[in-house]
């Protein structure tokens, strides 16, 4: 009976330090993961927050009467009633030379008409 105390016993000090590690390690773990999310949405908010503020001085500068005229003008190709508009054309590109081969004759006249 003495013997099987004494080989009982440590293994029941074992069983209680298993588990009370469990109870233990498992929460700090979570612990720790949820404090590191935390901060990860922390600092999403706080881009967010510097991507607003960007937004909100953007919406004042393009409100005004001279942002508006000049977006109009600029990207819109819009005048005044009496203005005229003028466009300048980008100069046409080079024509495509066909090198005079042998497989490429039958193309080269065929194009030319």
């Amino acid at each position: 009976m003495i013997a099987l105390r004494r080989s009982v016993v440590p293994l029941v000090i074992v069983l209680v330090i298993l588990v009370a590690l469990f109870y233990a390690v498992f929460p700090t773990r979570t612990f720790l993961d949820q404090n590191s999310a935390i901060a990860e949405a922390r600092a999403d908010l706080d881009a967010l927050h510097e991507e607003n503020d960007a937004l909100r001085s953007r919406m004042k500068v393009l409100s005004t009467p001279e942002e508006i005229e000049r977006l109009a003008r600029s990207e819109y190709n819009l005048v005044y009633p009496g203005e005229e508009a003028f466009v300048i054309l980008p100069s046409a590109p080079e024509p495509v030379q066909i090198p005079d081969l042998w497989p490429l004759n039958a193309l080269v006249s065929s194009l030319a008409g």
